[in-house]
């Protein structure tokens, strides 16, 4: 069992670790592309700003083109001021030349020349009109182009300040999600020292367990030498010859008494009491030589006491010695369980070492992680950590659960052989006071009779015991009482003071029934009561120890809940980020249209300006000729 459990221990720890190297691999992804987008973010944010400069200086050379234009227009408006001023000068040039001049052919030709320059004027007149007109038309395209231009320029600006309020609550909502991260990795750490405390709990308990029953292996020990001395006493005190005289009978039991404690010295002094009141009994029959038929049925009534005293007591050495057989088949029994048990113990240990270690590698693991990520990237780690935890857990409970089995089995055994026992006493009372009545009836009130109240109370006492013993609580009845989280430390320290009461008093028992009476089957009606509360203190502290391990599962089952929570925040956070990331594309996209757009309006516009320019100097020129002409 052993090799199996740990074959699936290190069959889980290699699937934590190939599961904790694919999320190393996939979370090292997300960080490369998160790392991508980000240096994309920052290069479009410096696009965006070279932009908004190269707007601005557009924006610039416009209003400075404007400039020109209105200056350009002025000029205009100063030289068709300075032709009309000219063409009168012109006019009242002719007409004063006529008025001067006689008729002739030179009058006539500078007629004609007058009319040709009339002609000429007013198709430049006329010309200048139209470029004047078109000038007009020219300046209100202007201006429309500039005010839509303001306009796109305002529009861009605000798409601007959208974009960089939405990045900004992005970061804000990166950080808050690094925060929320930061507080649950906080709070699964704490978990895991709560469940690392309460696991060292366990293997304090399970050392004290482990000591109680080391103490109770002795005990068991020291009886088993108490009891075989006491039994070897018994034997020689049957082998003792009756049929002996009375010194050799002294000196026998004499060198018993050496060999014998003082708790079976009170046996050998109800047997010299016998002896003592018969051989006073014999004196007394020889002093009354005259005796009757009465005193002679007397003494054989004393005599038949004697045998039946004797059988009673070779009875109960043999029900002693099964007794004593039905002990060390019991200890052997409760040394092989003690050592099953800690066998387990061991194996329970050696699981929770390995589960430290376990959780040693993925805190390791998940320190690397934690360092290279900065955000939604401790999930799965914990929750194996967790589900190990959670194997582990449930694997303490499997083996206190067979330990628990264990000993309720071995209860069960002890109270079926506790009702045979009771049986078997209660057989032996009612014949043996059917015996006290018959020699109630024959005898008198001699000094050689034995004392029958005593004998009935203490066969009530050993029969009322028993029952008193059976009527306890059977472990599965404990085990099947349900214990909340809230008591079990009370129920510890009641365990514990009334385990110690329990073992104070059987042994103060014990102590009395040896000092005051010589009864073996009330002595081992004690030492039964002694091992069924050790084992029932056994079973208390088993029970403690399955609460305990339910609390560890119901821990490991909240912890599975937090961290299915903060997996589905996390996948919240990821949709989230991709629904970002494509907003972001599209606006990118919109972006890259709109400036390019832009730019084609720009280059329109500067060709235009540049046609514009090239006609105007054109017609600068044209004027400035007809100037030189008129000239």
């Amino acid at each position: 069992m052993s090799d199996g459990r740990h074959s699936t221990s290190s069959l889980q720890s290699s699937a934590g670790v190939t599961s904790a190297e694919e999320l190393s691999e996939k979370y090292q992804k997300l960080f490369s592309e998160f790392s991508r987008m980000k240096a994309q973010h920052s290069v479009l944010k410096k696009a965006v700003i070279k932009e908004q400069k190269t707007i601005s200086s557009l924006q610039d050379e416009c209003k400075t083109k404007e400039q020109e234009l209105r200056t350009s227009l002025q000029q205009l408006d100063l030289l068709t001021f300075h032709n009309q001023r000219l063409t009168k000068r012109i006019e009242s040039l002719q007409d004063s030349s006529a008025a001067r001049l006689s008729p002739g052919w030179l009058v006539g030709s500078a007629k004609k020349e007058l009319e040709k320059s009339k002609v000429t004027l007013e198709a430049t007149s006329i010309e200048l009109n139209r470029k004047i007109e078109e000038n007009e038309k020219l300046h209100k395209e202007l201006y429309e182009v500039n005010s839509l231009y303001t306009q796109h320029v305002n529009t861009l600006q605000s798409k601007i300040s959208e974009l960089e309020r939405k990045t900004e609550e992005l970061q804000i909502e990166l950080t808050r999600s690094h925060l929320a991260s930061e507080e649950a990795l906080s709070i699964i750490r704490q978990e895991k020292r709560d469940l690392d405390n309460e696991l060292d709990q366990t293997r304090s308990e399970l050392r004290k367990i482990k000591s109680l029953m080391e103490k109770n292996e002795q005990k068991l020990k020291e009886g088993d030498d108490v009891l075989q001395s006491e039994v070897i006493v018994l034997r020689d005190t049957l082998d003792i010859t009756l049929g002996l005289s009375y010194e050799s009978q002294i000196d026998q039991f004499n060198a018993l008494r050496e060999k014998i404690d003082n708790e079976s010295n009170e046996l050998i002094e109800s047997f010299n009491q016998l002896q003592s009141n018969a051989r006073d009994y014999l004196k007394s029959l020889k002093e009354k030589a005259d005796s009757s038929y009465e005193l002679g049925l007397k003494v054989k009534n004393a005599s038949l006491v004697w045998q039946q005293n004797l059988q009673k007591l070779v009875v109960k050495m043999a029900s002693a010695q099964n007794r004593i057989t039905e002990l060390t088949a019991e200890k052997e029994n409760l040394i092989k369980a003690n050592e099953s048990d800690s066998n387990k113990i061991k194996v329970l240990e050696d699981q929770i070492s390995q589960l430290k270690e376990e959780l040693d590698k993925q805190k390791v693991t998940y320190n690397g992680l934690a360092t290279e990520m900065n955000q939604h990237q401790d999930g799965n780690n914990i929750e194996n950590a967790v589900s190990n935890n959670e194997v582990a857990s449930s694997s303490v409970v499997n083996g206190l659960n067979e330990i628990s089995s264990n000993g309720v089995n071995h209860h069960d055994t002890l109270a079926n052989k506790d009702n045979s026992e009771v049986k078997e006493n209660d057989t032996n009372i009612t014949s043996q006071q059917l015996q006290e009545e018959n020699d109630d009836d024959d005898d008198d009130n001699e000094s050689f009779v034995y004392p029958n109240d005593s004998e009935k109370r203490e066969s009530t006492e050993l029969s009322d015991q028993p029952i008193k013993d059976t009527s306890r609580p059977t472990a599965l009845t404990v085990m099947t009482t349900p214990i909340t989280s809230s008591t079990t430390d009370d129920i510890d320290i009641n365990a514990s003071r009334n385990g110690n009461s329990n073992i104070l008093e059987l042994e103060r028992d014990i102590g009395r029934v040896t000092k005051s009476e010589s009864d073996a089957r009330k002595r081992e009606a004690l030492i039964k009561n002694h091992y069924e509360s050790k084992i029932n203190q056994l079973t208390e502290q088993l029970q403690l120890s399955d609460s305990k391990s339910v609390r560890l599962f119901k821990a490991t089952q909240i912890i599975q809940g937090k961290l299915a929570e903060a997996d589905e925040g996390k996948l919240r956070a990821e949709q989230e980020k991709i629904r970002l990331q494509n907003e972001l594309e599209l606006l990118k996209d919109k972006m890259r249209d709109e400036q390019n757009n832009f730019k084609r309006q720009i280059d329109e516009m500067t060709g235009w300006i540049g046609k514009q320019q090239e006609t105007i100097t054109a017609k600068e020129r044209q004027i400035n000729e007809l100037m030189t002409s008129y000239e």
